[in-house]
């Protein structure tokens, strides 16, 4: 069986000592040992992941920005044959059905190849590329876990943090990065 261990040493990032930041580190160790885990060690992420890693390994970063640009000026156009592309395909399916199991703790899941652009998502994001970001970097470049400023999600009105891990494949080598937004406000 494949399954490789996610460690994170949650920091309360800003919050007051006490109950807040117990329960907020608590809610992220949760988070992060079972529905995160679970996601970036299924077949569904890590071989989708490798699949589209054969495809975009020799992409220049010109040919990078092109498909952010195009990803970026259809998040509001009526055609979106990039976002349409992403939004169809099965992991993003899988993606959008672990957010709809979470019961609200999870308000998006997407996950990003070698080049830091999305393979699958649970939701459209505000843009293609990821991996000019540290929620790319850091478990791409590192194996570490990113976790994100706890924030208020505007179009949610939900308090949330996102939790960045790694993605093996079957010899443990990163392949990519799974990023979970959660909602810590529950």
């Amino acid at each position: 069986m494949r399954v490789f261990a996610l460690a994170v040493g949650v920091m309360t990032l800003g919050l007051t000592h006490g109950a807040m930041a117990s329960d907020y580190e608590n809610l992220l160790n949760e988070v992060v040992a079972g529905p995160v885990a679970q996601v970036v060690n299924s077949e569904a992420v890590w071989s989708s992941v490798a699949q589209q890693n054969t495809q975009t390994a020799d992409y220049t970063q010109d040919q990078i920005d092109q498909l952010d640009a195009q990803w970026r000026a259809e998040v509001d156009a009526a055609e979106k044959p990039l976002i349409d592309e992403v939004m169809a395909r099965p992991l993003s399916n899988y993606l959008k059905s672990v957010q709809d199991e979470s019961n609200g703790v999870i308000t998006e899941i997407f996950v990003v190849d070698a080049m830091g652009l999305n393979v699958g998502q649970s939701a459209v994001t505000s843009d293609y590329w990821q991996g000019d970001e540290a929620k790319w970097q850091v478990p791409y470049n590192t194996g570490g876990v990113e976790l994100g400023e706890v924030e208020l999600d505007d179009s949610t009105g939900a308090v949330q943090s996102q939790v960045s891990v790694p993605v093996r494949d079957d010899e443990g080598a990163i392949i990519g990065t799974a990023t979970f937004a959660v909602r810590v406000d529950q």
